[in-house]
């Protein structure tokens, strides 16, 4: 498989994006530490969250978009994940083949939109807290749902 391509994603959570994983992130965990290191972890993150809850969202490019440079995926467990989002998706590995990067990053980037979608709603509707312990309480009862 080539490199990675480049992964957009939507002005439109920027806000929330930056809150959680910007260089001036408002968001910490109760050690000090930036919920999410990076957007790279934060986006990872949004589209697993899309992907589970088969929530995919085409970028609204009229609002405009950002990028993450594909280099910043080599060689890291992200990349792995765009590429199982892709077969997932698909249900086929031939999306893994040389020439398909750019149908895996949108299938990526349209999960983590959805991804972030949800996580900007909980952000919203729980006002109360503070947004770590919101996401954190919003995820354990997704897995507390979907345990076996």
């Amino acid at each position: 498989m080539a490199k990675a391509v480049s992964i957009n994603r939507s002005k439109i959570h920027e806000g929330t994006i930056q809150n959680l994983a910007g260089e001036n992130a408002s968001v910490f965990d109760e050690s000090g530490k930036k919920l999410f290191s990076t957007i790279r972890e934060l986006l990872t993150f949004s589209a697993l969250l899309g992907v589970h809850h088969s929530l995919r969202i085409p970028l609204d490019k009229s609002a405009g978009v950002d990028d993450i440079q594909g280099s910043i995926y080599d060689d890291t467990e992200a990349l792995e994940f765009i590429w199982l989002i892709g077969i997932i998706e698909t249900e086929n590995v031939d999306v893994l083949k040389d020439g398909n990067e750019r149908d895996c990053a949108l299938i990526f980037e349209e999960y983590a939109n959805g991804g972030l979608q949800l996580i900007s709603e909980w952000l919203a509707k729980d006002l109360k807290l503070p947004s770590f312990e919101t996401l954190i309480k919003n995820v354990s009862s997704l897995i507390a749902r979907t345990k076996v």
